[in-house]
């Protein structure tokens, strides 16, 4: 693989993904990695492997952040403009106009893509005009009839239309008289989607494109349940799945994709199909999972944003542990933390362990801001 000394710029170090994508990042010697943080009190302006960390206090206005990412591609001389979360990466898509040093983004889909792909419903029916699998869906307003579920079929899922994560506001429903009572119970001050439910299991497909072409990937189906059976998972298999990769290839093409994206989706267990069930438009929590398996995600990104070229890769086969995860399996069976082969590279610890000063910092604020609320 080409290798030079690049420059990235993450414009969005506030985001609880930036530890995953400086793991990623760090394992390149020839990258320099500057962060920009509306958070002055961020725990990875710490690590050894920030090269320079700035801090701009949030203010209401876009375009005063654009200006400052001006200032840092200016002072630091950077090569890539890297954001890493749906609402930065939005952001900078919408404004673009305004960096001065437009060769310098990363690689971005339009706006009209991107809505179409952070929004359940949006997406929802650009499936169904595309002929991509996904469940029969219907979006509830804040005042509208519940009755517009009946045109779908029992059980349904009912979640948040936007926002959210970590399982919050998702439920599934046997029948309709147990979701009449679950929206009388609750008065939502957003719009939910409902969604016939799958019989069958998640899986998941994590990208990077250029114009709907898939530059690298992988495909992987979690193996030990996180808090909850739709929060993230603690514990992963990568694996093949051809038929899978068809349906990814063929909605990252209907969409014109750029940039990466995590596809959440579901096998149905009836029709052996793959469904597309959502679109996480951004870099994702498990990144250290897709680098311990050979794809490092961030890496490939910044090259890819710079023309660079590079062999296209194939990820391992490999089971993998976030640190939950291990610390789960260990209380399972304590014999484990001596499967050492497994923990230092099935695991993040060893990423962890060359990095830790973020880690402490983080605890320390943690545990003192708990005793400072007790003693209050």
């Amino acid at each position: 693989m080409e290798k030079r000394k690049i420059s990235v710029l993450i414009p969005d170090g506030e985001s609880h993904i930036l530890l995953y994508v400086i793991n990623c990042l760090a394992q390149i010697k020839a990258i320099d990695i500057y962060v920009m943080s509306n958070k002055k009190d961020n725990p990875m302006r710490y690590s050894r492997y920030v090269k320079g960390f700035s801090y701009y206090p949030e203010t209401d206005s876009d375009l005063d952040w654009i200006a400052n990412i001006n200032t840092e591609v200016e002072k630091r001389d950077v090569d890539v403009i890297m954001p890493i979360f749906e609402t930065r990466i939005r952001s900078l898509i919408q404004h673009q106009e305004g960096i001065l040093h437009k060769n310098k983004l990363g690689l971005l889909p339009s706006l009209n893509n991107f809505d179409v792909a952070i929004n359940k419903g949006a997406l929802a029916m650009h499936l169904e005009e595309n002929d991509i699998p996904g469940p029969k869906s219907i979006t509830i307003g804040y005042n509208e009839s519940i009755n517009k579920v009946d045109i779908l079929n029992f059980p349904v899922i009912i979640k948040p239309l936007e926002g959210f994560g970590g399982g919050q506001g998702i439920d599934v429903f046997h029948n309709k008289e147990d979701l009449e009572k679950h929206f009388t119970k609750n008065s939502f001050d957003y719009i939910n989607i409902i969604q016939e439910y799958i019989e069958g299991y998640d899986i998941d497909c994590s990208v990077l494109c250029e114009h709907g072409e898939i530059l690298a990937y992988t495909i992987q189906k979690g193996n030990m349940f996180g808090k909850n059976q739709f929060s993230p998972q603690f514990g992963l298999q990568f694996l093949e799945e051809p038929e899978l990769y068809k349906v990814v290839e063929k909605l990252m093409k209907s969409l014109n994709w750029s940039g990466v994206a995590h596809i959440d989706m579901r096998y149905d267990r009836n029709t052996g199909s793959f469904n597309i069930v959502e679109v996480n438009t951004r870099f994702w929590v498990s990144l250290d999972a897709s680098l311990i398996a050979g794809i490092n995600f961030p890496y490939l990104y910044a090259l890819s944003s710079m023309n660079m070229s590079y062999e296209k890769l194939k990820f391992k086969f490999i089971n993998y542990l976030n640190l939950k995860g291990l610390i789960k399996r260990i209380r399972q069976n304590p014999f484990f933390i001596f499967k050492l082969r497994f923990v230092l590279n099935n695991t993040p610890l060893k990423l962890a362990l060359m990095d830790p000063i973020p880690m402490i910092y983080k605890f320390i604020t943690r545990t003192r801001n708990l005793l400072m609320a007790r003693f209050r």
